[in-house]
């Protein structure tokens, strides 16, 4: 599918890339607006309560998704986008129209175990679903289910930091992923095909990347520097430029970074194929011009996650990533105040995206018990290799551990393991 681009006369610089431990290269940069979200403000903790219904129904969108029926919230593609401010209280009031339960998951926050918020919703019931997130970043929630969730089962999360917005700009691009009738791969950006958004002349805007596909997308965004400002919805210490604006996201993964716009050329997001690229979305800038700024921006403000994870006595386990999902089984369990070291071992030929419920995690070495600047909950395992990570236990509870293989979603990986206070 072949994508014209608009000329430009800004050139791309050189910098420090981030490597998803090979697992199909770096980071790179996406854009999209915001879509609606219902909600109704009471004071809570000192920040807005949010309130939504979301109805779970069958629908379709056969321009994008082809004949036969798909499960939708609230009959959108995706489903709305759910804002809260950090501290804030988001009730979801969830009506399952759909024959089978649905439980919802939400990716990368952290909520403790056995919250009201993770309720499975029998067919045909209802219920109110409370969390408050502790964390600001980038977040989606998804029906618990692979099949359900592939179905387009989902949405996006954005637990906005306190005080005023640090860009003017700030756009969700939420990415699906469809094969149609044609048999041509369809990639959706907030339901719409390569949508076009807006950014300041000469300036920044801030741009939240969700993948929701089941795919590890090459991104590149064509067009001046954009730098990480988060991962997994975690903020980095020092936002980094990406080389040459390219990038790869696992399924499930989400990065948030500052795109910089000069003040006459649009920026386009492409995925990159071993053919031609396909076009997801398209940034025009807008307003005075001026001298672009220069250099990184800002950091984000932190989240309440630990400065150190001691390993020198950490407690490790093995798993396995096979053709096969064993049915749920405890790895082990563990002490809050523990530190804790998981090796995935990949034996497959394809990719797997492992999402670690209950703690952020850090990428570590796979020589040595160092570990990479930023922090994951959906970590991208390459074909027949090995990744680590390591977290500090803290949130009493079982949780989850999934690995889905690449492409597909097939579900490869299935354990639990359990923080005991």
């Amino acid at each position: 599918m072949t994508t014209p681009i608009p000329s430009r006369r800004t050139v791309l610089k050189g910098a420090a890339a981030l490597s998803l431990s090979g697992a199909a290269g770096a980071l790179g940069t996406v854009l999209a607006q915001p879509h609606g979200a219902a909600l109704a403000a009471t004071p809570a903790n000192g920040q807005p309560a949010v309130q939504v219904a979301l109805t779970a129904a069958e629908g379709s969108r056969p321009e994008l998704a082809g004949q036969g029926t798909l499960a939708l919230f609230n009959g959108g593609l995706p489903g709305p986008v759910l804002r809260v401010k950090k501290g804030g209280t988001l009730t979801v009031d969830l009506a399952n129209t759909l024959r089978e339960s649905v439980a919802l998951s939400w990716q990368g926050v952290r909520l403790p175990a056995g919250a009201p918020a993770l309720a499975a919703v029998a067919p045909g019931k209802s219920a109110s679903l409370r969390l408050t997130p502790p964390d600001a970043g980038t977040f989606w929630y998804h029906a618990t289910s692979p099949t359900l969730a592939r179905r387009a089962l989902s949405g996006a999360l954005v637990v906005e930091e306190a005080g005023a917005p640090a860009y003017a700009f700030d756009h969700l691009l939420f990415i699906q992923s469809f094969p149609p009738e044609s048999g041509v791969p369809i990639f959706p950006v907030n339901g719409a095909i390569s949508p076009t958004f807006q950014g300041p002349a000469s300036g920044r805007a801030r741009l939240r990347l969700v993948n929701a596909t089941p795919l590890f997308l090459r991104l590149r965004v064509r067009g001046p520097a954009c730098y990480a400002l988060a991962v997994d919805g975690q903020p980095v210490t020092e936002p980094f430029e990406f080389k040459e604006g390219r990038i790869v996201i696992p399924p499930g993964g989400r990065v948030d970074m500052a795109a910089t716009l000069d003040d006459a050329d649009a920026s386009i997001i492409e995925i990159e194929t071993t053919q031609d690229p396909i076009r997801l979305a398209v940034v025009t800038p807008v307003g005075p011009a001026g001298t672009p700024p220069s250099g990184p921006p800002a950091p984000l403000p932190g989240n309440d996650l630990p400065a150190e994870i001691p390993l020198k006595d950490a407690v490790r386990f093995e798993l396995p990533i096979g053709d096969k999902a064993a049915g749920p089984a405890s790895i082990g369990t563990i002490k809050t105040g523990r530190s804790v070291v998981l090796t995935l071992t990949n034996s497959l030929d394809a990719p797997v995206a492992v999402y670690i419920a209950g703690h952020p995690v850090r990428l570590l070495d796979n020589v040595y018990d160092g570990w990479r600047p930023w922090w994951h909950d959906t970590v991208p395992v390459p074909a027949k290799s090995t990744a680590r990570v390591a977290f500090l236990a803290g949130s009493p509870g079982t949780w989850p551990i999934v690995g889905q293989r690449g492409g597909d979603g097939e579900v490869v990986l299935s354990r639990t393991y359990e923080v005991m206070a």
